[in-house]
């Protein structure tokens, strides 16, 4: 999800595969499916992320099956199936499960750049916090969440 040329790292992991590999991945389905992307973000930042037109590497850049399905025939491999998969997205837990997942917004997705970026740090801290609690529950911060698992097995006589 992270390359700048994806269509050229598959095609990789294809030409060291055998020749009767198997690929089985995840990633996240489209932003709006996920809301610790999405909702969350707009929550505490007013605004909801921008959605970039074409592949763009990160969290949701196999967001569309069309794209992925492209990129990974045009690597060699054979699509076999995609699923959608929903999941409970687990960001904070234990007694300080609010904190706990301040400090992992802080490191990893969306939010973790608008934190750093933003004008009142201690404020947009605050209304993390705020946004983290409606997610609260028992003993952790979850957020619904939705990826597609993909299977996908090594084309024969792709060239090099």
């Amino acid at each position: 999800m992270f390359f700048a040329d994806p269509a050229a790292v598959f095609a990789d992991l294809h030409d060291v595969a055998a020749s009767d590999a198997r690929l089985v991945f995840s990633c996240f389905r489209d932003r709006a499916d996920n809301p610790w992307a999405s909702d969350l973000v707009e929550q505490v930042t007013g605004s909801r992320p921008p959605i970039a037109s074409g592949y763009t590497p990160g969290p949701f850049a196999f967001a569309d099956p069309a794209h992925t399905a492209a990129i990974l025939e045009t690597a060699g491999w054979s699509v076999d199936s995609y699923a959608r998969v929903d999941f409970t997205y687990v960001a904070g837990a234990g007694e300080d499960r609010i904190d706990d997942a301040v400090a992992f917004f802080r490191r990893i997705g969306p939010l973790a750049s608008a934190l750093k970026t933003a004008a009142d740090p201690a404020a947009a801290t605050a209304r993390l916090k705020a946004a983290l609690e409606r997610y609260s529950t028992g003993s952790s911060v979850a957020f619904p969440a939705s990826a597609w698992i993909w299977r996908a097995r090594a084309a024969k006589g792709r060239e090099a």
